[in-house]
Protein backbone atom coordinates (compact mmCIF):
# COMPACT_ATOMS: atom_id res chain seq x y z
CA UNK A 1 0.00 0.00 0.00
CA UNK A 2 1.04 3.63 -0.60
CA UNK A 3 2.72 5.36 2.74
CA UNK A 4 1.09 8.73 3.75
CA UNK A 5 4.08 10.57 2.27
CA UNK A 6 4.09 8.93 -0.61
CA UNK A 7 0.40 9.84 -0.42
CA UNK A 8 0.58 13.48 0.31
CA UNK A 9 3.11 14.00 -2.70
CA UNK A 10 0.61 12.20 -5.12
CA UNK A 11 -2.01 14.52 -3.71
CA UNK A 12 0.22 17.70 -3.93
CA UNK A 13 1.70 16.88 -7.48
CA UNK A 14 -2.38 16.50 -8.24
CA UNK A 15 -3.54 19.54 -6.67
CA UNK A 16 -1.05 21.94 -8.22
CA UNK A 17 -1.20 20.09 -11.49
CA UNK A 18 -5.58 20.88 -11.53
CA UNK A 19 -4.68 24.62 -10.56
CA UNK A 20 -2.66 25.20 -13.31
CA UNK A 21 -4.72 23.00 -15.55
CA UNK A 22 -2.57 20.26 -16.85
CA UNK A 23 -4.90 17.87 -14.83
CA UNK A 24 -5.97 14.66 -17.29
CA UNK A 25 -9.15 15.20 -19.24
CA UNK A 26 -11.03 12.69 -16.90
CA UNK A 27 -10.25 13.42 -14.08
CA UNK A 28 -10.70 17.42 -14.71
CA UNK A 29 -13.79 16.60 -15.52
CA UNK A 30 -14.92 14.72 -12.91
CA UNK A 31 -13.82 17.42 -10.62
CA UNK A 32 -15.11 19.87 -12.51
CA UNK A 33 -18.32 17.70 -12.66
CA UNK A 34 -18.41 17.15 -9.10
CA UNK A 35 -17.73 20.56 -8.07
CA UNK A 36 -20.53 22.23 -9.85
CA UNK A 37 -23.10 19.53 -8.61
CA UNK A 38 -22.04 21.56 -5.19
CA UNK A 39 -24.13 24.87 -6.14
CA UNK A 40 -27.05 23.03 -8.14
CA UNK A 41 -28.05 20.70 -5.00
CA UNK A 42 -26.77 22.78 -2.15
CA UNK A 43 -25.36 26.29 -2.21
CA UNK A 44 -24.00 28.42 -4.56
CA UNK A 45 -20.55 27.57 -5.18
CA UNK A 46 -17.58 30.03 -6.41
CA UNK A 47 -17.00 29.44 -10.12
CA UNK A 48 -13.88 27.71 -10.80
CA UNK A 49 -14.07 29.38 -14.27
CA UNK A 50 -13.51 32.84 -12.59
CA UNK A 51 -9.85 33.41 -12.20
CA UNK A 52 -10.28 35.22 -8.95
CA UNK A 53 -12.60 32.84 -7.53
CA UNK A 54 -9.70 29.92 -8.73
CA UNK A 55 -6.85 32.05 -7.55
CA UNK A 56 -8.55 32.28 -4.04
CA UNK A 57 -9.73 28.87 -3.80
CA UNK A 58 -5.44 27.82 -5.05
CA UNK A 59 -4.83 29.70 -1.69
CA UNK A 60 -6.89 28.30 0.42
CA UNK A 61 -5.76 24.82 -0.44
CA UNK A 62 -2.35 25.96 -0.09
CA UNK A 63 -3.69 26.96 3.39
CA UNK A 64 -4.82 24.03 4.08
CA UNK A 65 -2.05 21.63 3.32
CA UNK A 66 0.29 23.99 5.54
CA UNK A 67 -2.65 24.00 8.16
CA UNK A 68 -1.78 20.22 8.47
CA UNK A 69 1.41 20.96 9.55
CA UNK A 70 0.44 24.12 11.33
CA UNK A 71 -3.02 24.19 12.38
CA UNK A 72 -2.66 27.85 13.36
CA UNK A 73 -2.78 28.89 10.08
CA UNK A 74 -6.36 27.59 9.08
CA UNK A 75 -7.70 30.74 11.11
CA UNK A 76 -6.57 32.28 7.61
CA UNK A 77 -9.50 30.61 5.34
CA UNK A 78 -12.38 31.84 3.75
CA UNK A 79 -14.74 29.10 5.17
CA UNK A 80 -16.97 30.15 2.35
CA UNK A 81 -13.81 28.37 -0.20
CA UNK A 82 -12.79 25.87 2.60
CA UNK A 83 -15.55 23.90 2.50
CA UNK A 84 -14.65 22.88 -1.36
CA UNK A 85 -11.22 23.54 -1.10
CA UNK A 86 -11.24 20.23 1.73
CA UNK A 87 -13.48 18.25 -0.73
CA UNK A 88 -11.75 18.56 -3.73
CA UNK A 89 -8.63 17.68 -1.53
CA UNK A 90 -10.10 14.49 -0.21
CA UNK A 91 -11.64 14.05 -3.47
CA UNK A 92 -8.30 14.01 -5.71
CA UNK A 93 -6.58 11.67 -2.64
CA UNK A 94 -9.35 9.06 -3.33
CA UNK A 95 -8.97 9.22 -7.43
CA UNK A 96 -12.34 10.54 -7.29
CA UNK A 97 -13.83 7.35 -6.36
CA UNK A 98 -15.56 5.74 -3.37
CA UNK A 99 -17.49 7.80 -0.79
CA UNK A 100 -19.12 11.22 -1.49
CA UNK A 101 -17.55 13.68 1.29
CA UNK A 102 -19.21 16.41 2.79
CA UNK A 103 -16.62 18.90 4.53
CA UNK A 104 -17.55 19.76 8.10
CA UNK A 105 -16.73 22.84 7.32
CA UNK A 106 -19.82 23.77 4.83
CA UNK A 107 -21.90 24.75 8.44
CA UNK A 108 -20.71 28.45 7.76
CA UNK A 109 -23.41 28.51 4.79
CA UNK A 110 -26.22 27.80 6.85
CA UNK A 111 -28.01 26.12 4.50
CA UNK A 112 -29.73 22.49 4.20
CA UNK A 113 -27.76 20.04 1.74
CA UNK A 114 -29.59 18.05 -0.81
CA UNK A 115 -28.19 14.35 -1.61
CA UNK A 116 -29.49 12.40 -3.90
CA UNK A 117 -28.82 8.87 -5.93
CA UNK A 118 -30.30 8.31 -9.46
CA UNK A 119 -33.06 6.08 -10.46
CA UNK A 120 -30.10 3.62 -11.60
CA UNK A 121 -27.47 3.60 -9.02
CA UNK A 122 -26.69 3.28 -5.42
CA UNK A 123 -25.00 6.31 -3.71
CA UNK A 124 -22.80 5.93 -0.70
CA UNK A 125 -21.96 8.66 1.20
CA UNK A 126 -19.65 9.76 4.90
CA UNK A 127 -20.96 12.51 6.32
CA UNK A 128 -18.90 14.68 8.35
CA UNK A 129 -19.34 12.71 11.62
CA UNK A 130 -18.33 9.94 10.32
CA UNK A 131 -21.56 8.22 9.85
CA UNK A 132 -21.64 6.39 6.15
CA UNK A 133 -25.07 6.05 4.28
CA UNK A 134 -25.51 3.75 1.50
CA UNK A 135 -28.78 5.13 -0.43
CA UNK A 136 -30.69 3.24 -2.59
CA UNK A 137 -32.07 4.20 -6.06
CA UNK A 138 -34.53 6.85 -6.52
CA UNK A 139 -33.33 8.65 -2.52
CA UNK A 140 -33.19 11.88 -1.36
CA UNK A 141 -31.07 12.53 1.90
CA UNK A 142 -31.18 16.14 3.47
CA UNK A 143 -28.85 17.04 6.45
CA UNK A 144 -30.07 19.64 8.35
CA UNK A 145 -28.14 23.55 8.91
CA UNK A 146 -26.92 22.40 12.27
CA UNK A 147 -26.04 19.32 11.15
CA UNK A 148 -22.79 18.40 13.68
CA UNK A 149 -23.04 21.04 16.45
CA UNK A 150 -25.37 19.92 18.86
CA UNK A 151 -26.76 16.99 17.12
CA UNK A 152 -26.96 15.01 13.62
CA UNK A 153 -30.63 15.57 12.26
CA UNK A 154 -31.16 14.10 8.64
CA UNK A 155 -34.90 13.97 6.38
CA UNK A 156 -34.77 10.37 4.25
CA UNK A 157 -37.38 10.34 1.15
CA UNK A 158 -36.79 6.94 0.11
CA UNK A 159 -34.88 4.15 1.41
CA UNK A 160 -31.47 4.04 2.99
CA UNK A 161 -28.98 1.75 5.20
CA UNK A 162 -27.51 3.66 7.96
CA UNK A 163 -24.09 3.17 9.98
CA UNK A 164 -23.93 5.67 12.43
CA UNK A 165 -20.77 6.60 13.96
CA UNK A 166 -20.82 6.59 18.05
CA UNK A 167 -21.20 9.82 19.61
CA UNK A 168 -23.44 9.74 23.00
CA UNK A 169 -23.58 13.95 22.82
CA UNK A 170 -24.60 14.49 19.77
CA UNK A 171 -27.74 12.11 18.87
CA UNK A 172 -28.32 10.97 15.19
CA UNK A 173 -32.25 11.69 14.18
CA UNK A 174 -34.03 10.73 10.88
CA UNK A 175 -37.04 12.21 9.71
CA UNK A 176 -38.75 9.93 7.18
CA UNK A 177 -42.72 11.12 7.29
CA UNK A 178 -44.22 11.02 10.11
CA UNK A 179 -41.38 9.11 11.99
CA UNK A 180 -38.63 9.88 13.91
CA UNK A 181 -35.79 7.38 14.35
CA UNK A 182 -33.13 8.27 16.91
CA UNK A 183 -30.09 6.43 17.88
CA UNK A 184 -26.28 7.01 18.95
CA UNK A 185 -24.07 4.53 17.06
CA UNK A 186 -26.00 1.20 15.08
CA UNK A 187 -26.37 -0.09 11.52
CA UNK A 188 -30.10 -0.47 10.48
CA UNK A 189 -32.40 0.23 7.73
CA UNK A 190 -35.21 2.60 6.53
CA UNK A 191 -37.33 2.17 3.92
CA UNK A 192 -39.51 4.89 3.60
CA UNK A 193 -40.40 5.16 -0.40
CA UNK A 194 -43.33 8.08 -0.96
CA UNK A 195 -44.71 5.15 -2.98
CA UNK A 196 -45.36 2.09 -0.44
CA UNK A 197 -48.04 2.35 2.07
CA UNK A 198 -45.74 1.67 4.83
CA UNK A 199 -42.55 2.82 6.43
CA UNK A 200 -40.17 -0.12 7.16
CA UNK A 201 -36.87 0.27 10.16
CA UNK A 202 -34.64 -3.04 10.59
CA UNK A 203 -32.11 -2.91 12.83
CA UNK A 204 -29.00 -4.88 12.40
CA UNK A 205 -26.81 -3.62 15.22
CA UNK A 206 -26.96 -1.76 18.54
CA UNK A 207 -30.05 0.36 19.81
CA UNK A 208 -32.71 2.91 18.05
CA UNK A 209 -35.90 4.70 19.32
CA UNK A 210 -38.79 5.82 17.06
CA UNK A 211 -41.23 8.35 17.81
CA UNK A 212 -44.33 9.45 15.88
CA UNK A 213 -45.36 12.54 14.90
CA UNK A 214 -48.94 13.39 16.62
CA UNK A 215 -50.13 16.76 15.80
CA UNK A 216 -46.93 18.81 16.04
CA UNK A 217 -45.64 16.50 18.89
CA UNK A 218 -43.32 13.47 19.02
CA UNK A 219 -44.76 10.07 20.76
CA UNK A 220 -42.69 7.58 21.72
CA UNK A 221 -43.64 3.94 19.73
CA UNK A 222 -40.64 1.99 20.03
CA UNK A 223 -38.61 3.32 22.85
CA UNK A 224 -35.66 0.17 22.30
CA UNK A 225 -35.49 -1.73 19.28
CA UNK A 226 -32.50 -3.72 19.17
CA UNK A 227 -30.93 -6.32 16.49
CA UNK A 228 -33.50 -8.39 15.12
CA UNK A 229 -36.55 -6.00 15.78
CA UNK A 230 -38.32 -4.46 12.57
CA UNK A 231 -40.87 -1.85 12.84
CA UNK A 232 -43.50 -1.24 10.23
CA UNK A 233 -45.88 1.49 10.17
CA UNK A 234 -48.71 2.04 8.24
CA UNK A 235 -49.32 5.39 6.56
CA UNK A 236 -53.13 5.27 5.69
CA UNK A 237 -54.00 3.96 9.60
CA UNK A 238 -51.14 4.65 11.55
CA UNK A 239 -51.23 1.36 12.98
CA UNK A 240 -47.50 0.26 14.01
CA UNK A 241 -46.57 -3.63 14.47
CA UNK A 242 -43.08 -4.50 15.96
CA UNK A 243 -41.97 -8.10 14.82
CA UNK A 244 -38.58 -9.98 15.57
CA UNK A 245 -36.90 -10.72 12.18
CA UNK A 246 -34.32 -11.65 10.36
CA UNK A 247 -33.57 -7.93 9.43
CA UNK A 248 -30.70 -8.63 7.34
CA UNK A 249 -33.23 -9.65 4.17
CA UNK A 250 -34.37 -5.58 4.52
CA UNK A 251 -30.73 -4.70 3.28
CA UNK A 252 -30.91 -7.05 0.81
CA UNK A 253 -30.76 -4.19 -1.65
CA UNK A 254 -27.49 -3.70 -1.08
CA UNK A 255 -25.99 -6.44 -2.98
CA UNK A 256 -28.37 -6.18 -5.83
CA UNK A 257 -31.01 -8.44 -4.18
CA UNK A 258 -34.90 -8.65 -4.27
CA UNK A 259 -36.66 -9.07 -1.26
CA UNK A 260 -40.48 -8.51 -1.51
CA UNK A 261 -41.88 -7.62 2.17
CA UNK A 262 -45.80 -8.46 2.77
CA UNK A 263 -45.90 -6.24 -0.16
CA UNK A 264 -49.36 -5.47 -2.01
CA UNK A 265 -48.95 -5.87 -5.74
CA UNK A 266 -48.66 -2.23 -6.26
CA UNK A 267 -46.36 -2.35 -4.27
CA UNK A 268 -44.21 -5.08 -5.77
CA UNK A 269 -44.98 -3.28 -9.21
CA UNK A 270 -42.95 0.06 -7.49
CA UNK A 271 -40.18 -2.19 -6.31
CA UNK A 272 -39.93 -3.84 -9.63
CA UNK A 273 -39.33 -0.60 -11.08
CA UNK A 274 -36.47 0.07 -9.20
CA UNK A 275 -35.10 -2.82 -9.21
CA UNK A 276 -34.72 -3.53 -12.92
CA UNK A 277 -35.19 0.11 -14.13
CA UNK A 278 -38.35 -0.53 -15.75
CA UNK A 279 -41.48 0.50 -16.51
CA UNK A 280 -44.14 -1.52 -14.73
CA UNK A 281 -47.57 -1.83 -16.51
CA UNK A 282 -50.32 -2.59 -13.87
CA UNK A 283 -53.96 -1.52 -13.39
CA UNK A 284 -53.63 -0.54 -9.61
CA UNK A 285 -57.89 -1.01 -10.04
CA UNK A 286 -57.29 -4.55 -9.62
CA UNK A 287 -55.30 -4.69 -6.18
CA UNK A 288 -57.26 -6.68 -4.34
CA UNK A 289 -55.12 -5.96 -0.94
CA UNK A 290 -53.35 -9.37 -0.47
CA UNK A 291 -49.64 -9.18 0.50
CA UNK A 292 -46.74 -11.35 -0.68
CA UNK A 293 -43.52 -11.81 1.14
CA UNK A 294 -40.34 -13.77 -1.13
CA UNK A 295 -36.69 -13.44 -1.19
CA UNK A 296 -34.79 -14.01 -4.30
CA UNK A 297 -30.84 -14.27 -4.81
CA UNK A 298 -30.05 -12.40 -8.25
CA UNK A 299 -32.21 -15.46 -9.99
CA UNK A 300 -32.56 -14.20 -14.04
CA UNK A 301 -35.86 -11.64 -14.71
CA UNK A 302 -38.10 -14.61 -16.14
CA UNK A 303 -37.37 -16.48 -13.34
CA UNK A 304 -38.64 -13.95 -11.13
CA UNK A 305 -41.63 -13.75 -12.96
CA UNK A 306 -42.49 -16.85 -13.11
CA UNK A 307 -42.28 -17.17 -9.12
CA UNK A 308 -44.33 -13.84 -8.70
CA UNK A 309 -47.03 -15.17 -11.52
CA UNK A 310 -47.27 -18.98 -9.43
CA UNK A 311 -47.24 -17.03 -6.09
CA UNK A 312 -49.57 -14.23 -6.79
CA UNK A 313 -51.32 -16.20 -9.42
CA UNK A 314 -50.99 -13.06 -11.53
CA UNK A 315 -49.42 -12.42 -15.04
CA UNK A 316 -45.75 -10.99 -14.71
CA UNK A 317 -43.69 -10.89 -17.89
CA UNK A 318 -40.64 -9.02 -18.69
CA UNK A 319 -39.79 -7.62 -21.82
CA UNK A 320 -36.55 -5.77 -22.91
CA UNK A 321 -38.24 -1.92 -22.21
CA UNK A 322 -41.19 -2.39 -19.43
CA UNK A 323 -41.94 -5.50 -16.70
CA UNK A 324 -46.25 -6.09 -17.15
CA UNK A 325 -48.21 -7.35 -14.84
CA UNK A 326 -52.23 -8.96 -15.73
Amino acid sequence: MMSDKNKEKELKAALRNYLKEETDVALRNAVDSWYHSIGSTAEEAPLLSDPDSKAELAENIRFYLAGQIHPAKKSWFNPTYLKYAAAVLLMLSTGVLGYTYLSQQRQASKKEIALFSDLHKQKELLLPDGSKVLLNVGTELILSKDFGESQRRVSLRGEAFFEVAKDKNRPFIIQSGDLSTRVLGTSFNINAYPDMDKIKIAVLTGKVMVAKNIAGREKTIAPGMTKGSTLSFYKATGKTELKTEDTALFSFWKDNKLYIDNSTISEIASQLERYYHLKVVFNTKTDRGLRYTIKFNKEPANRVMEILSILTKRKFSYQTNQITIK
